[in-house]
């Protein structure tokens, strides 16, 4: 079934084109000869993985498809989620820290180029990263269920059985998934467009990897161009459209005691399809802000503490800072995040024990949490630390905190400290400044719309003030 976003039906009222300038390139083939060593590979000699015939199957698959006018500069295949394991140590510190450049680079461990398309990415490769990111199966459904102006398009199948010859099942494997693949984008793919990203699809498969039945899962990820102008270096809209299919061939090996076995096909498609790129860059955002990048490639059910950065001052109201911070739950119309800066104390108790022979004790309950206009809540998926580190006068120590969903709300708790006999103790609870930053999901604008501040959990005793004429 077809589901298209009024957003998406409406990609025409846009006026302006889109600059950009891509490379000319051979687009990936699919051959009756790489066809035929494919087959083999899984098994299949019979009269039908013949090149003759399989010019003729690959005609017929192409003659049931239909022709669309989309082209694309990269067809990528999506290998699953990164696991933390498999990081080298340095990588997951600047994930940690969201570094976009690192971010970058493990989107191109994750996705594996598998096919080149009417044309190179050129300026293109600009917005790859965003594709891909927004592409990504949660992202795309938060954005179907947050943004009014996403432009996408589903079609999800239901599943397909039939009992037919192991040749037929696999070209209805090809046909069905173009078709969706297809439908999904709307508009239709090109010729060459279509011939890349099904020229290898069953590449790298081998018999050997089966006990009886086939049973074998694949993706495409595919990004899309069109009316791309080469003279005038733009065109009218830029996307991506996601394929997964899973064929099921039962008692698979039994080819000669059973011409025909019982075959069962899943297929759906995902597509999203922008006419500006200023709402392309905003839907970015959006969900890098919701996930943090970290979570955007290694999949958001890791369970791994993020970085928040702690700010010298207040920062501008940029993506940056945005994604920095740290996310709090809002309604659909925003996306708000708060941003920590100027790392303080203040004290919170002082006892004076320098004219007595004998031990005081001191007792206090100190609150912790946010002290702020609004109520700060955060998901139950939130697992944050912030580290930094406070001078005053020359005494400088570090503190960490866990930011997680418990400090939606304040909290008090009992501190108690031993003073010797002819000392005296300063207690300080460390302080930042807050500031609530907000997208606009629907201006893709950035303001900062509250300011407060933070108590920690975080107390350091001192022999001596830590603020001149202190007492």
């Amino acid at each position: 079934m077809l589901l298209i976003s009024d957003a998406r039906k409406k990609k025409g009222i846009h006026i302006d084109k889109i600059k950009i300038s891509l490379n000319d390139c051979e687009p990936s083939k699919l051959s009756a000869e790489e066809l035929t060593k494919q087959l083999n590979d899984i098994g299949l000699y019979c009269e039908e993985t013949k090149d003759e015939k399989l010019e003729q199957n690959i005609k017929d698959v192409t003659k049931k498809i239909g022709i669309g006018k989309l082209a694309t500069f990269g067809v990528y295949k999506d290998k699953g989620v990164l696991k933390v394991e498999n990081l080298p140590n340095d990588t997951l510190i600047k994930l940690k820290k969201n570094n976009v450049d690192t971010y970058n680079q493990m989107l191109g461990e994750r996705f594996n180029k598998e096919a080149d398309g009417s044309w190179g990415e050129g300026t293109a490769g600009q917005y790859t990263s965003k594709l891909l990111t927004i592409q990504q199966k949660d992202n795309f459904d938060y954005l179907v269920s947050n943004a009014n102006d996403f432009p996408y398009a589903v079609d999800e199948e239901p599943t397909m059985t039939a009992t037919v010859a192991t040749v037929d099942a696999i070209k209805e494997m090809f046909v069905k998934s173009a078709l969706v693949c297809t439908a999904a984008t709307v508009d239709g793919l090109d010729q060459a467009t279509l011939e890349a990203v099904f020229s290898n699809a069953l590449n790298g498969i081998n018999e050997s990897s089966f006990s009886s039945d086939y049973d074998v899962s694949n993706n495409r990820v595919i990004t899309l161009l069109m009316n791309y102008d080469p003279e005038s270096g733009s065109c009218d809209g830029l996307g991506i459209v996601t394929c997964e299919w899973r064929l099921r061939i039962k008692n698979y090996k039994e080819k000669k005691k059973n011409a025909k076995h019982e075959t069962i096909l899943d297929v759906n498609a995902r597509s999203a399809l922008y006419t500006d790129t200023e709402t392309l860059d905003k839907h970015y955002q959006m969900v890098l802000g919701r996930n943090k990048m970290l979570n955007c490639i290694l999949g958001s059910s890791i369970s791994i503490v993020n970085e928040v950065e702690v700010f010298d001052t207040l920062p501008p109201a940029t993506m940056d800072t945005f994604i920095k911070s740290v996310p709090c739950e809002t309604d659909t119309e925003y996306a708000d995040v708060m941003v920590f800066y100027a790392s303080d104390v203040q004290k919170v108790g002082f006892v004076d024990n320098t004219m007595s022979e004998a031990e005081s004790s001191y007792t206090k309950s100190i609150t912790s949490g946010f002290m702020t206009e609004s109520t700060v809540s955060f998901s139950t998926e939130i697992n944050f630390e912030i580290s930094a580190e406070v001078v005053k006068l020359g005494a400088k120590f570090g503190f960490n905190t866990s930011l997680t969903n418990q400090w939606s709300e304040s909290q008090t708790e009992t501190i108690s400290i031993q003073v010797p006999a002819g000392k005296r103790a300063f207690l300080y609870q460390v302080t930042l400044l807050c500031a609530r930053l907000r997208l606009n999901n629907k201006t893709g604008k950035y303001s900062y719309v509250e300011y407060g501040k933070f108590l920690t959990d975080a107390y350091k005793t001192t022999n001596d003030p830590l603020y001149e004429n202190e007492i």
